[in-house]
């Protein structure tokens, strides 16, 4: 009945059927998470399943995208006695990283005051919180480079190494069937700084990278900066300030054919 009088409404529980709970409310998905998961194996407010929710499952034969909910006080509801203890906009910040950087999304819940309002902390702490993730990824650091790749499908100018800096998720690189390790080599031509990395999969064919790392060149020499499971629709990593002139990203494992729709680089705003 609800799905028959809202078609577009978004069912929210331990087991979806259009989000899932991440199991916890702080605010963080699994340092690896997948989108994919069983909810036939799931109940509502079920037992010892909140591991499994904060990770999903890379078997799972359900499509149900996690959501993090968390509160910008201590608690759900409006308490004046918490009025100085409202999440400062750099753990809102931390938040973003570990729900939306871990391939989820993030709720955060603003409860409304006695007056019917959001409470002047509150709107100062995520505003303010806005600012810092506009500043961070206002400049793409990585637009204008070169990419190229061991592999590209077909050889084909669809599945382009390129694609993977014209800003758009339509678009791909992907290689040929059974790839890897699949390597792309971002090339800038000249030495940038950056500490904050974004990689997306085209997640409108499912999310496929099970492992991945990040090089870096720095005067000629290749080191490791990264190393990490999944990335699905956005992953985004935070590191020490890095200068270097190329960055490689390797595909170790996948659950099928490897593909990058998005790469990003850029300096963390001075609020972080």
């Amino acid at each position: 009945l609800v799905k028959a009088l809202q078609p577009n409404i978004i069912i929210f529980s331990d087991a979806g059927p259009d989000l899932h709970w991440i199991g916890n409310e702080q605010g963080f998905a699994g340092e690896n998470f997948w989108s994919t998961i069983n909810a036939d194996s799931l109940t509502i407010g079920g037992a010892n399943q909140e591991a499994y929710l904060n990770n999903g499952d890379p078997k799972g034969k359900n499509w149900i995208v996690g959501q993090c909910d968390v509160s910008i006080r201590p608690g759900w509801f409006y308490h004046q006695a918490e009025d100085a203890r409202v999440k400062s906009p750099q753990e809102l910040t931390d938040i973003y990283y570990k729900s939306v950087g871990r391939n989820a999304v993030l709720l955060i819940n603003l409860p409304p005051d006695r007056r019917g309002l959001i409470h002047e902390n509150d709107v100062r702490s995520i505003t303010t919180f806005k600012k810092i993730i506009d500043e961070t990824f206002k400049t793409d650091l990585a637009k204008g480079a070169r990419v190229t790749a061991d592999n590209f499908r077909f050889r084909h100018k669809k599945f382009s190494p390129q694609n993977i800096l014209n800003n758009s998720t339509e678009t791909y690189w992907a290689t040929d069937d059974h790839i890897l390790p699949a390597e792309l080599t971002i090339d800038f031509s000249k030495t940038i700084e950056f500490d904050r990395i974004l990689i997306q999969e085209p997640i409108q064919y499912g999310q496929r990278i099970s492992k991945f790392r990040i090089d870096v060149r720095q005067e000629n020499t290749w080191s490791t900066i990264f190393e990490g499971g999944t990335i699905g629709y956005k992953r985004l990593i935070r590191i020490p300030m890095t200068k270097a002139d190329r960055i490689r990203i390797v595909v170790l494992q996948a659950n099928n054919t490897a593909a990058i729709s998005s790469f990003g680089i850029f300096k963390a705003s001075g609020k972080e």
